[in-house]
């Protein structure tokens, strides 16, 4: 193996062989060591070699200086180990940059130092004795030894046969001297001082395996303590330091300087994004006109001042209306300039943005713009924004805001050919790319070009199925689309459709056209399809049965639903629950005379009931129509009994309430005697002719008309053999003499005529026995309700 030279022994062969300590024994190691004489000879191999050969040479004696000199320098390594004091040693105390370093780290730097140092010594040091005078001079005040195993009585000797043997010695005692502690020449004394006192100085002094593992886990233990001590000294600097910053921040320079450049956890929110704010390039003229936005938006400003704003306004925004668009607070205040602006100013805005109306579109903010181009803008721009959407129609659906501007376009500004082109770009690529005027509808183009019906309808399958998931789905152009794929596909291609929308059709209840996508669902749908729609109108029956559209589906569904079980379960119990609020609503009244009377033309006008025709050749109704509605009645019949009950009064006072009053009474299913008797109790009040605060029911507007139709009523029930009449119940319940202070007034007089020409007797009599006793006052009185009255008394017979 060559030689190892290296003028610094601590930095060149000592750290080759710290890599080589697993791998060598300490022999090998000896003889790998190139230590240099103070004359500068290398040590040779044979020197070496004769060095470990002899075994009773006497360490040299050193003198007192040299001693001191050892002395000192054990005790400025065990301070610096120990105590972390600056004042003794300046230059060696620095606090650690980093106070997080890991004790295991400390623990295996020192302890893997330590070792390699105390393999060296222990070779080195074989059969050489330190004087007991000098020993404890050498010993760390931490590691001190009992007096008992270092009691001895061998002096040193000296005996100076080679120069070199002193040079090695001198060396050996250096490398001792310059390790942490002392440890190694500590445990080497300590194990010889124990050999002595037990008498085996005879014995093998070579360093065996098992002694270098108990050092190294005597040595570990010693390490752990000095490390954890390092370690809690440095946690405890870091803690300091931090204080001093804290201290420093406190004066007024450092204060100066941390208010210039603060953390930015250390603020507050408000100027966090206050700071987010300044890093726009555009800062400053955003706090400029959202300050004049501030006082434009304001309700109380005069014209002239509005219009300076304005012009203000317009003068800072002009080339950034883009830029600024975008943003949630300056898309306001372009919003608000659109809509305050002069002409001139709408103009100028328009002229920057035209050719980004697509883009804006989709914008969350900046998608209102659009909307207030259409609402203030001049025809000429509106066109052209409607002109923008040609060819992304399909596109701009999917778009959740999109889509929102869209419709309101659709629905409020597009012109009847406008929303045909838009319509024509789900009926393929080709329509959308070359558009004929001549031709506008769907139904004009399957007349004209018949063999591309089925492209046209399979186009339009593929862009409107994506859409059932879709909050676009609520649009009405969606729900046209829907419809005209309804009117002209096959049966087979309802069907599948019906199959994906049918959990969906809530949505589309709103709308004329998805009213009666609905309505084709329902009425060509299977007995499955039917049930999943019905279920999916659960909880939404009242507000359907209130929609202009979406009570038209209801109709459908009693129309052509042969399990009427469930239609009383999910629709009627959840109906009947709030029938107040139903018959309230003009929509959801005509509901309840559906159920009464069903296409009766007193109550649905000719083009309702229509529609409603179409769907009563489906193929999948088997019941009789009239067993299902009488099926239908018969469940709502109670309830419908006990609502005039409960709001008697409320009732018969309302003008547009009195056909359902009539027509409960006449078509329910049941002794109709105890809603009589409720209205007739009301009849019976005291009445005061002429009392404009309160009025009776005799009075009333509605109240009067309520009672002559129910008694001419009685004639239909007369014919049909109905046992109960409200005439009979009228006059059973109201007092004696009540019919005689109804005669005081014109309506009055009126009502009682209603009762004699019922033509029933006992009816008639009672009314003239009752009025006999006024005859000769109603000749008298000069409203034309008494004469006529007077009339009938006079040519009845008694």
């Amino acid at each position: 193996m060559a030689e190892l030279t290296s003028s610094n022994p601590r930095t060149g062969s000592k750290s080759k062989l710290m890599k080589l300590k697993h791998h060598l024994t300490p022999k090998r190691l000896l003889k790998m060591q190139e230590r240099e004489t103070p004359e500068g000879d290398s040590v040779t191999r044979r020197s070496v070699k004769k060095l470990i050969s002899v075994r009773n040479v006497k360490p040299p004696v050193q003198t007192t200086a040299e001693l001191q000199n050892t002395s000192n320098k054990m005790s400025r390594n065990e301070s610096i180990s120990s105590d972390n004091s600056p004042s003794k040693h300046p230059k060696k105390q620095r606090t650690p940059k980093n106070s997080g370093v890991s004790k295991n780290t400390i623990v295996k730097h020192l302890k893997a130092k330590r070792l390699s140092n105390a393999k060296i010594i222990a070779t080195e040091g074989k059969s050489l004795k330190v004087p007991k005078a000098n020993f404890k001079e050498h010993v760390s005040p931490k590691h001190k030894l009992k007096s008992k195993e270092l009691d001895t009585n061998d002096e040193p000797e000296f005996d100076r046969k080679d120069a070199s043997i002193n040079d090695s010695w001198e060396m050996a005692v250096k490398r001792a001297r310059g390790r942490p502690d002392g440890e190694a020449a500590v445990s080497l004394e300590v194990k010889r001082a124990r050999r002595e006192e037990k008498g085996k100085s005879g014995e093998d002094d070579q360093v065996k395996v098992h002694d270098v593992k108990k050092k190294e886990k005597a040595f570990g233990n010693k390490i752990k303590k000095i490390a954890s001590k390092k370690v809690q000294s440095m946690k405890t600097a870091s803690k300091e330091i931090k204080k001093g910053l804290k201290r420093k921040l406190s004066t007024k320079e450092s204060s100066e300087e941390a208010s210039k450049r603060p953390k930015l956890e250390e603020l507050t929110k408000k100027e966090r994004k206050k700071k987010r704010q300044m890093q726009n390039p555009n800062f400053e003229l955003i706090v400029k006109t959202k300050h004049i936005w501030e006082q434009l938006r304001r309700h109380d400003l005069t014209k002239e001042k509005r219009q300076k704003l304005c012009s203000e306004l317009y003068r800072i925004v002009k080339g950034k209306v883009k830029e600024l668009l975008f943003a949630h607070d300056t898309a306001r205040v372009i919003q608000c300039l659109m809509q305050y602006g002069s002409q001139e100013h709408r103009d100028g805005l328009f002229e920057e943005l035209k050719e980004h109306i697509t883009e804006i579109a989709k914008s969350t903010y900046a998608s209102f713009f659009v909307k207030k181009i259409l609402k203030y803008g001049t025809k000429s721009q509106r066109n052209h924004v409607f002109r923008s959407f040609h060819g992304h129609v399909r596109k701009l659906i999917r778009h959740s805001v999109a889509a929102s501007v869209l419709e309101y376009g659709y629905n409020e500004y597009a012109t009847a050919t406008q929303r045909s082109a838009m319509m024509e770009e789900f009926y393929g690529p080709s329509f959308s790319l070359f558009k004929d005027h001549a031709q506008t509808t769907l139904d004009e183009i399957l007349i004209s070009q018949p063999n591309k019906r089925d492209m046209i309808l399979s186009n339009m399958k593929e862009a409107i199925v994506p859409l059932v998931d879709k909050t676009s789905l609520t649009h009405t152009i969606v729900h046209r689309a829907f419809y005209e794929y309804f009117t002209y596909a096959t049966a087979k291609m309802k069907a599948d459709m019906i199959e994906t929308v049918r959990d969906h059709l809530i949505h589309m209840l709103h709308t004329r056209e998805g009213s009666r996508v609905a309505m084709q669902c329902v009425w060509y749908g299977t007995a499955k399809d039917r049930k999943v729609i019905i279920k999916s109108l659960k909880s939404h029956i009242v507000k359907a049965c209130k929609e202009e559209y979406g009570h038209m589906v209801l109709l459908a569904i009693f129309d052509v639903v042969d399990d009427t079980k469930i239609v009383h379960k999910a629709i009627l119990e959840e109906m009947l629950k709030s029938v107040h609020e139903v018959a309230m609503d003009q929509y959801g009244l005509k509901v309840l005379l559906y159920l009464l009377s069903p296409r009766d033309g007193l109550h649905f006008h000719p083009d309702i009931v229509k529609v409603l025709e179409q769907g009563d050749g489906n193929p999948t109704s088997k019941k009789d129509a009239s067993l299902r509605r009488s099926e239908l009645l018969q469940a709502v019949s109670p309830s419908l009994l006990q609502y005039i009950i409960d709001h008697t009064k409320e009732l018969v006072m309302s003008n547009s309430r009195l056909l359902l009053i009539l027509t409960i009474l006449t078509h329910v299913q049941g002794d109709p005697t105890s809603a009589m008797e409720a209205i007739s109790k009301i009849a019976a009040e005291p009445f005061v002719s002429g009392n404009l605060e309160n009025f009776h029911i005799i009075e009333h507007p509605a109240g009067h008309m309520t009672l002559k139709k129910l008694i001419k009523n009685d004639a239909e029930r007369m014919k049909e053999g109905g046992k109960v009449l409200f005439s009979e119940v009228l006059l059973r319940t109201v007092p004696e003499g009540a019919l005689k202070s109804w005669a005081a007034c014109n309506r009055g007089c009126f009502m009682l005529i209603s009762l004699l020409e019922l033509g029933h007797p006992t009816v008639s009599a009672e009314v003239q026995k009752e009025l006999a006793p006024v005859k000769k006052s109603l000749g008298k009185m000069d409203f034309k309700g008494a004469q006529i009255l007077h009339n009938k008394l006079s040519t009845s017979p008694p």
